[in-house]
């Protein structure tokens, strides 16, 4: 399966997540890197890793970043995971798990791989779920996972491939619009109900 690494901060957090990579998921038979640095030599350090190839959108900012993350997958034409370069994996995932779910609940947008809490809501209310059940949220396990309408979230997940096709919105905020864009298509989504994945990335650059 093809996983997309967004990257835009150079090495700081790459070779941490490819480490996790190893160590903790099965499944993965490729990748290429969005590079989102505007520092040429960035696209040659990636290239060296030898782990795939590269496609660079020269620091034009996240939403330039994202669609060509989605052109990329559309290309694909199949199922694929979308991993932003700042997390890294805490558990054992074989993704070929989630691409099987995908594939016996089409109606799913994607398959998201549970984070820790870490924005300051997440963090006081106990966990990133947390947050949306204290607002009277339910989520619906089915089959083993989550199924809700309440958020597209680009923690590391696995897409559906028809979620590809639909682009990627060019505006502000654009996870609560590519949200509603799928929720009109009649898609839900689905997270973990475990932790596996680990974020600590501080933000720069444009939109990010």
């Amino acid at each position: 399966m093809l996983a997309i690494i967004g990257t835009y901060r150079g090495l700081t957090y790459v070779p941490r997540l490819l480490d996790s990579i190893d160590n903790h998921t099965s499944g993965i038979t490729e990748i290429v890197f969005v590079n989102d640095s505007p520092n040429p030599v960035v696209a040659e350090q990636l290239l060296a890793l030898g782990r795939g190839a590269v496609v660079n959108t020269h620091g034009q900012g996240y939403n330039a970043a994202m669609q060509a993350v989605v052109e990329l997958g559309k290309a694909h034409g199949a199922h694929a995971a979308f991993l932003e370069e700042d997390f890294y994996f805490t558990k054992d995932v074989d993704f070929s798990v989630l691409v099987d779910h995908l594939d016996t609940h089409p109606y799913l947008s994607q398959v998201v791989l549970q984070r820790q809490a870490w924005f300051p809501v997440e963090l006081r209310a106990g966990g990133m779920l947390r947050v949306f059940k204290n607002r009277g949220k339910v989520f619906k396990k089915v089959d083993g996972y989550l199924e809700h309408d309440f958020f597209f979230s680009c923690n590391p997940a696995v897409w559906n491939k028809e979620t590809f096709k639909g682009g990627w919105p060019e505006v502000q905020w654009s996870e609560n619009e590519q949200r509603f864009r799928e929720i009109l298509r009649g898609r839900k989504f689905a997270i973990t109900d475990e932790v596996f994945v680990y974020h600590d990335g501080i933000r720069s650059g444009k939109d990010y």
